[in-house]
């Protein structure tokens, strides 16, 4: 639902006249820049488990998996 007018006017006047699609495009970068920064923490950390046998080899397939679906929802979902 868009904004009418008057909430317009009142959004720049309460963030000191900071445009809206701005702020939607700070507010989604900064989203998919924090799930590929988790899913590189989290992608490291599977394979450190994996190369010292600690971590089976269809748990990292799972995850690989997972983190994959995750980042295409999101990005399907919030970037386009």
């Amino acid at each position: 639902m868009a904004m009418t007018p008057e909430q317009t006017n009142a959004f720049k006047a309460g963030s000191g006249s900071l445009d809206l699609s701005i702020l939607n495009l700070l507010s989604i970068g900064a989203l998919i820049a924090f799930l590929f920064l988790w899913a590189a923490w989290g992608l490291s950390d599977v394979w450190n488990g994996w190369s010292n046998a600690r971590v089976r080899d269809a748990a990292l397939g799972r995850f690989v998996i997972r983190v994959v679906l995750l980042l295409l929802a999101c990005i399907w979902m919030f970037a386009s």
